[in-house]
């Protein structure tokens, strides 16, 4: 047996023969494969009911789902558009796969959600196979539960967002190195290290270099820990190389191609300055991922500093070193960036799931009470949570105006659901007590699910909620009334990113702004660059001087969106008082003045104003009605 002395911890190679207490710890009973199989399905059910149910939140979602949503309008598989402008902050592989659901399944919330679920679920299947390979079947499901259950991994699977489709791929990566090299001696590994290419390769098509400097360096910094540089014989690094190279590299060469200067800016202001500067003013402290982490792992959390003390005092097997590598690096690379924001430690989590859950398993066979009460804290903090929620509901007094209509209405529809999971709480605590089975393993596990089904389905709600007041759904519901398919939609001092998306709009939008900013439309690349629309749309960007001069001239009509603030601004910039349409919560319609009267031909005060009509598509396709 290979061994390398530490200073005080015995490291032994991934794949040889486990100490005797592993050997004892696995050859106890193991739960039934319908248990298995069982919660795969529970996984399916609560990761998909969902999607559909929140209007897409402003600006990450909006936008990512019409970047998607263009692809198809414009045919075009290559070059990611936003409003018709090429939009290269961001590769576009997540981009396609967005679109490819579309094109199965329809333009929806739930298809533009769709992607991320799956990968979560890849990355619950993945974490599962590790960990059951590494400590067992019963480490296994403890450690899928807790990926599933943890507030912010949970919480990116049901959002229009690359980071969940970048650690499936990343966990996909590192998972099949670890099978490949504990293959080699059968001579069956080759397959599985082809395999970590591929995904590597797809993990920096996602998102850029990320995607191939964070394995690499996990798998580097293991081999040097461990001493076994004679990896890199059975490691396929020729043919590997090459499949990574014709994964990643054709897009970033054929977009260059289309727009020179794109590879410049992508790696040296979407990746360099980004990492080394805090011109992009998403700064942080250097313990900011440890305090998202913190919060985004409950109810987790409470159970590391037990992880990390039984990790100091035990023997650093490679299984834990390797875990250690995959959460350390990732946290350490991303605190060093300048650049911070709370979904990029998301690729930390599978392996942080799996630390934890070959920590606590052999705790919850053991004889300890003290110990048993402590880890039943994840259910109870599920339930106390859900009862919170529901104390909130029932008693919002103290908390503002505007928020306790919300709630009011939410409360009526949700009335039945409340009192099913007081009863169902109420029926689990009373069984545990009484019966003691809250020190057993299965019941903690099935209390930890019911606590977290029950708190999703009260926060759904509240997410739902909140969503109509962080989304354009409803102005774009009641906007499309007043809109006519020859009109010309102008935004201007903002963009509403999803307004797009549910306008269903087959010609750009155009956008008035300063043109002196350092972003527009969310992108630095669109502000920096200025590249053209896409060949046939026209102008899409206009300074305020050329807007002006366009209102006062066009016999064509033209409606504004734009917030209260905006209104005068607007006035004072065209000289006159343009014609109000419609106002929704802070947001004005207005048209200009060109053609008053023809409004009233169409509509009259009796007009009902519908929220579950299907939106007709309000723009033609280079002059043809689609």
């Amino acid at each position: 047996m290979q061994k390398c002395q530490t200073s005080r911890l015995t490291i032994i190679s991934i794949g040889e023969q486990p100490p005797s207490a592993e050997i004892a710890s696995r050859e106890t009973k193991e739960p039934a494969v319908y248990w298995i199989i069982a919660f795969f399905i529970f996984c399916v059910w609560l990761l998909f009911s969902n999607l559909p149910g929140a209007a897409l939140f402003e600006p990450d979602e909006g936008r990512n789902a019409e970047i998607a949503r263009e692809i198809l309008v414009l045919k075009d598989w290559v070059t990611p558009h936003y409003d018709f402008i090429p939009r290269l902050d961001k590769p576009i592989l997540f981009f396609d796969v967005v679109a490819l659901s579309y094109k199965l399944f329809g333009i929806s919330e739930w298809s533009s959600r769709l992607s991320s679920a799956l990968a979560a679920l890849g990355c619950l299947f993945l974490t599962y196979f590790l960990s059951r390979t590494w400590f067992g079947r019963s480490v296994g499901l403890w450690s899928a539960l807790i990926l599933l259950t943890s507030v912010e991994f949970f919480a990116l699977s049901q959002i229009v967002i690359s980071d969940m489709l970048l650690t499936f791929f990343l966990t996909l990566a590192l998972c099949c190195f670890v099978l490949g090299q504990s293959r080699i001696d059968r001579g069956n590994g080759r397959a599985h290290f082809l395999l970590m290419y591929a995904a590597i390769g797809a993990a920096t098509a996602t998102k850029g270099p990320i995607g191939f400097l964070l394995p690499a360096a996990v798998v580097v910094f293991y081999m040097l820990l461990t001493r076994r540089w004679v990896l890199l014989r059975y490691m396929e690094l020729p043919w590997g190389a090459m499949l990574l190279i014709a994964v990643a590299v054709p897009w970033y060469v054929l977009v260059e191609y289309r727009h020179p200067g794109y590879l410049h800016h992508f790696i040296w202001e979407e990746n360099v300055a980004r990492f080394a500067t805090t011109e992009f003013k998403r700064t942080g402290p250097w313990y900011y991922f440890l305090a998202v982490l913190s919060g985004g792992f409950l109810p987790w959390t409470t159970l590391l500093p037990l992880t990390i003390r039984n990790l100091w005092k035990r023997q650093l097997d490679s299984e834990r070193l390797f875990l250690t590598l995959w959460i350390v690096l990732p946290l350490f690379v991303f605190s060093l960036s300048s650049s911070k924001l709370p979904h990029y430690v998301l690729p930390v989590y599978p392996p942080l799931a799996i630390m934890v859950g070959a920590t606590i398993e052999p705790l919850l066979r053991g004889s300890s009470l003290k110990t048993r009460w402590f880890l039943a804290f994840p259910p109870a903090y599920f339930f106390l949570l859900s009862f919170g929620v529901i104390l909130v509901f029932l008693w919002p007094g103290f908390l503002p105006d505007r928020l306790q209509v919300y709630l009011h209405t939410t409360f009526a529809k949700i009335f039945v659901l409340l009192v099913m999971g007081i009863v169902a709480a109420l029926i689990f605590t009373l069984v545990g007590i009484r019966r003691h089975r809250w020190r057993r393993q299965g019941f903690l596990y099935l209390a930890t699910s019911v606590g977290f089904v029950l708190f999703i389905l009260c926060a759904e709600l509240i997410v739902v909620t909140v969503s109509t007041q962080r989304s354009s759904k409803q102005l774009a519901h009641k906007a499309s009334l007043f809109i006519g398919e020859d009109d010309q939609i102008v935004l201007f001092q903002g963009y509403p990113s999803s307004l797009p998306f549910y306008l269903k709009i087959q010609r750009p939008i155009w956008v008035v702004w300063s043109g002196n900013k350092r972003t527009v439309l969310g992108s630095d690349y669109i502000a920096k660059e200025r590249p053209q629309p896409a060949q046939g749309y026209g102008q899409v960007l206009f300074t305020y001087d050329q807007f002006s001069e366009i209102w006062n001239n066009s016999k064509r009509r033209i409606v504004v969106f734009l917030d209260s603030e905006a209104v005068d601004q607007l006035r004072l910039l065209v000289g006159v008082q343009p014609r109000v349409l419609l106002k929704v919560g802070d947001t004005f319609l207005v048209e200009n003045n060109s053609v008053t009267g023809s409004l009233d031909e169409r509509y009259d005060d009796s007009v009902v104003i519908r929220h579950d009509f299907e939106l007709p598509r309000l723009y033609s396709v280079r002059g043809k009605t689609s």
